[in-house]
Formats: C-alpha cells, structure tokens, sequence
C-alpha cells in the first residue's frame, strides 16, 4: 500500500510541476517574444495535465464502500404524480 501511495504521490506532483513549468514558459515565451518557448509551454501543459489525468486514473484507490452500487429502492420521482411526465395533469 505504501509504494501504492507513494508512486500516486510522486506522478501528481510531477504532473503539478510539469503544469506549473508549462504555464510559466507561456508567460515567459508571450511576455519577451520568444515565440518557440510559449510553444515549449503550451506543450509542457498539456504534458501535465495529462500526468494528472492519467496518475488520477491508474492510481484510483477507493474505499470498499465507494464500490459498492448504490441503487434506489423505487425509480421514481417522490413527489406525488411528478414521475408521470406521460399524462397531463386533471
């Protein structure tokens, strides 16, 4: 569980730092003209936020109680008639 925890750790803070990176090389490439290092941002952003995503899906490690499937006992609306969208009120 420990190197479970620790390599989630490690990809969302790379995947942070790599964002971070990203946005400020588009500050840097747009407010002194360099024109490749707001393209070397731009990519190192979407770079990141694909660390996250892909750290947040591999790494999901819920609770049992969040597996199980929680389904309604009665489908319909609570509310008197409000589930009858098919028939118009008398």
């Amino acid at each position: 569980m420990l190197k479970h925890l620790a390599k989630g750790l490690l990809g969302r803070l790379l995947g942070y730092g790599t964002l971070a990176l990203g946005f400020w090389l588009l500050y840097r490439g747009f407010s002194d003209a360099g024109f490749p290092m707001a393209i070397v941002g731009g990519v190192a952003v979407l770079v990141g936020m694909y660390l996250m995503v892909s750290t947040r899906r591999a790494g999901s490690f819920l609770p049992a109680a969040y597996l199980e499937i929680d389904e309604e006992d009665d489908p319909s609306d609570p509310f008197v008639g409000s589930g009858e969208s098919d028939k118009l009120p008398p």
